[in-house]
């Protein structure tokens, strides 16, 4: 039995690609590891899905509208404290090696091969995970010292 390493919030899961066989795979393999799995072809659709979204994986090569393009389109629609990862999701190692420049979060490869899929979306979520662990940290260590405030002389 495969453990989950899903974030607080259940690890919600939106996939944006322009084959509905690709998109049912996915749905189903990350389904059965314990993620919540939308799936859609249309970016309309990945505008709506993203706003409760963790994690939005994406295809580059799309008709009409490459991953590049949508990946801009959808951080605009996004409320300002949305902590949604955007990821690449490509077999070519040349677009993913750009996933940067792209406005992606990083990029998974092996496209088609689900199975290598799981365990990049597990890192993905123990790496988001402990990053919100971080950043209560800080912020707990800001509240407790206040920023600016005077040292404590006791």
């Amino acid at each position: 039995m495969t453990t989950t390493l899903a974030p607080e919030s259940g690890g919600r899961i939106v996939v944006v690609d322009d084959s509905w066989l690709i998109l049912e795979q996915i749905r189903l393999c990350l389904s059965a590891s314990g993620y919540d799995v939308r799936t859609t072809t249309g970016p309309d659709m990945a505008e709506r899905l993203v706003k409760n979204a963790d994690l939005a994986i994406i295809d580059f090569h799309m008709p009409g509208l490459n991953g590049k393009e949508l990946v801009v389109r959808l951080r605009g629609t996004l409320p300002r404290e949305s902590a949604c990862v955007f990821y690449l999701y490509t077999s070519d190692r040349d677009e993913a090696s750009r996933y940067e420049v792209h406005g992606f979060d990083g990029a998974f490869l092996k496209k088609g091969d689900e199975a290598a899929l799981v365990p990049q979306v597990e890192a993905v979520f123990r790496t988001v995970a402990l990053r919100r662990v971080a950043e209560r940290l800080r912020r707990g260590r800001n509240a407790i010292g206040g920023a600016g405030a005077p040292p404590n002389n006791t």
